[in-house]
């Protein structure tokens, strides 16, 4: 049997099983039984996402169980800096027999909405990079401010949207008091590029209340 023979003759298995439609109806069942739950795509609305068939494979003689048919669905939200404007943002895998019948299935978002948006952990980064390690000691006076903006990352990744807010007026309410002539200015400059850019974020996406949302908008320091 060539090459070209086997590709066919696996190819009209899959589609006599008809595993790509099953694979679809009951992703699109899964995202219907959980419409309700806010957390379930990360932050992703449904309407964001873009199921895209990625591939079938063939898992045979395996160490650990049968062998199986995977079907791959891709989940997708547009994105000019990719291939195709579709970044990959988590899939659903459907497991098959060779008979057919489906034995087991995973739905897996890998990247949250609002760490994927902002990049957050990047911008932590370079702003830590340019922490003078002083500063981590409670008997300085930019002790205060650090932690408020540490806090900041901290609330922010685990979507806690108004810790996150209030502790942005926290730490710009303590540089106001502190003063900036006291701090490292490359340090100084990166904080505040964090914090603005993080209260715009709440801001605009409407992830505070809206008092919480007056106070960072009236804030010249915060927006």
């Amino acid at each position: 049997m060539t090459d070209q023979e086997l590709e066919i003759l696996l190819t009209e298995r899959v589609k006599t099983f008809d595993l790509k439609k099953t694979a679809f109806d009951t992703l699109d069942k899964i995202l219907s039984d959980n419409s309700d739950d806010k957390d379930f795509l990360c932050g992703f609305e449904q309407n964001e996402i873009k199921p895209v068939f990625d591939k079938f494979e063939y898992h045979i003689d395996r160490r650990h169980g049968g062998s199986i048919i995977r079907t791959r669905i891709g989940l997708y939200v547009e994105s000019q800096n990719w291939l195709d404007n579709l970044e990959p943002i988590g899939y659903y895998e459907l497991e098959a027999n060779l008979n057919g019948k489906v034995v087991d299935d995973w739905f897996v978002i890998e990247k949250e909405k609002y760490l994927k948006d902002l990049g957050i952990i990047s911008h932590f980064q370079s702003m830590n990079e340019k922490l003078p390690i002083e500063y981590l000691k409670r008997n300085h006076i930019q002790y205060e401010f650090v932690s408020y903006v540490s806090m900041v990352g901290t609330l922010f990744v685990s979507k806690l949207f108004e810790g996150t807010g209030r502790f942005i007026i926290r730490a710009n309410s303590n540089l106001e008091t502190v003063e900036s002539k006291n701090f490292d200015q490359g340090y100084l400059k990166e904080a505040r590029k964090f914090l603005k850019m993080t209260s715009l974020y709440l801001t605009t996406n409407n992830l505070v209340t809206y008092n919480l949302k007056n106070e960072l908008t009236e804030n010249k320091n915060c927006g």
